[in-house]
């Protein structure tokens, strides 16, 4: 009993944990957590903001350290005589100790060229190379680069301004894709309850029927027509659940739940007031994230052109440093050496056959190139913005076109009833009239969807689409 009862609670726990209650701002909240394209562009602020970072370090000093070792078997040998100085007794000075002719009294030449002397010094030079070694520490710092450094930094701040520009894009798209396919699932759950009624409303027609065929009041015909239409409509009802179940399992593919999550919706009854249409009137294409990506695009390439002009202007830095140098034996004696040293570097271009204003004017040609794409999009932006609220006001006004309809059907069905009860009416008329009511109530569900979903599409092509305009 008690193995029952664990199984029993555990099936409990796992269908409650499997149902998800949703409203619309939760269906929001889901879709922008489980959304990848949201996943990519949070990824995406992240490497441009490590970008960014990267490129500030430019300013800072660099550190490196280095060293090299060195290891020949073969020893370097040179017998040297080297020339003999002696002192002027007058000047005081020491002077190479030629060889004078001696009748002209001039330095004697050899062979090579070179002055003859009276006596050489010998010496045996030997280098051994064996574990040689230099290592060092350096410090070098740019002071002007062209503007590269500054232009670079400019660039990597509007690369992160870009993609954080491109998550609010991606968010606004998730939304509009949950809303869509949370309405989608709101109108077809009410479809399921229209074609249930209607089914209830077949059933209680269908007892009438028969009743009165059992009196004898109508022919057996009768019931056959009222059976086929209730045929038809138990048809109507699989089909629509068929649809719930896959208008369920695209909003689980929106919210990124799993496909057999049970979903209840908050919303029965798809509210559309007039008060949602108070929005209408801010169409300002700017507040667009796609026209802000744009406007950075271009202030973009004007970075490129500065960065494509700086590799042609002068560039200057120092470094520092301290170096060790050992391991070398000159003749049998090892030589050490080491010290600070300090150095600046300049370096102007001078003639690059013209390189420098052509990679410039390719720069600036994109540049315009850019701007005229704004200005195109901006035009396309703002035709959509307006469509969009065209779209919306057609919306709600086919829901009161819609609401009128579904009255005068509902009206016309009350009638019929009675009058086919009283004999006074035909029963394809009765059947004519359900007919209507039924299409008349479905055509205002779809008007009322298409209303949410065009209230959303106006408020993405306005840039107002967020997580607070709940429907």
């Amino acid at each position: 009993m008690k193995i029952l009862y664990t199984i029993l609670l555990i099936s409990i726990t796992v269908g409650v944990s499997a149902q998800e209650v949703l409203t619309l701002e939760r269906a929001r909240e889901l879709a922008i957590e489980n959304n990848h394209s949201m996943k990519i562009a949070e990824k995406t602020i992240e490497k441009a903001d490590a970008e960014r970072k990267a490129v500030r370090t430019m300013y800072l000093p660099s550190i490196s350290a280095s060293a090299t070792m060195a290891y020949l078997t073969n020893e370097f040998k040179q017998d040297l005589y080297l020339p003999t100085f002696k002192l002027d007794p007058v000047s005081g000075q020491l002077v190479p100790d030629y060889f004078y002719h001696p009748i002209t009294g001039h330095p004697v030449y050899g062979p090579d060229g070179n002055p003859v002397f009276n006596s050489y010094g010998y010496m045996p030079l030997e280098l051994t190379l064996k574990g040689a070694y230099l290592a060092g520490i350096n410090l070098q710092q740019p002071i002007f680069a062209g503007g590269k450094i500054i232009t670079g930094n400019r660039m990597a701040k509007l690369g992160k301004q870009m993609a954080e520009e491109n998550l609010g894009l991606q968010e606004m798209n998730a939304i509009f894709e949950s809303d869509k396919a949370y309405w989608t699932y709101v109108s077809v759950n009410e479809k399921v309850k229209l074609a249930s009624q209607a089914l209830s409303m077949l059933d209680s027609l269908v007892n009438f029927v028969r009743k009165s065929v059992d009196i004898g009041l109508v022919h057996q015909n009768e019931l056959g027509k009222v059976m086929v239409k209730h045929n038809q409509a138990t048809l109507d009802l699989q089909k629509a659940r068929s649809g719930l179940s896959l208008s369920k399992m695209a909003l689980c593919q929106a919210l990124g739940l799993d496909f057999d999550t049970d979903i209840v919706v908050a919303d029965t009854v798809i509210d559309c007031s007039s008060e949602l249409l108070s929005i209408i009137g801010n169409e300002d294409v700017t507040q667009r994230p796609e026209y802000s990506l744009m406007m950075k695009q271009v202030a973009m390439q004007e970075e490129q052109v500065k960065m494509n002009r700086a590799d042609f202007l002068p560039t200057l830095g120092i470094s520092a440093g301290y170096s060790y140098i050992g391991g070398i034996e000159i003749t049998g004696m090892e030589q050490k050496s080491n010290g600070f040293n300090i150095m600046a570097s300049l370096k102007i271009p001078l003639f690059h056959w013209g390189e420098g204003m052509h990679k410039v004017k390719s720069a600036k040609a994109e540049r315009d190139i850019k701007n005229l794409e704004l200005e195109k999009n901006s035009r396309l932006l703002s035709l959509e913005t307006e469509k969009a609220k065209l779209d919306l006001q057609d919306a709600f006004m086919r829901i009161s076109i819609c609401e009128t309809a579904l009255k005068q059907a509902s009206e016309n069905l009350e009638l019929s009833q009675t009058r086919y009860e009283l004999g006074a009416e035909l029963l394809t008329d009765l059947l004519i009239s359900q007919t209507q009511w039924q299409e008349a109530h479905s055509n205002l569900i779809d008007a009322k969807t298409e209303f949410k979903t065009k209230l959303t599409y106006y408020q993405k092509a306005t840039g107002q689409l967020a997580m607070s305009n709940e429907q």
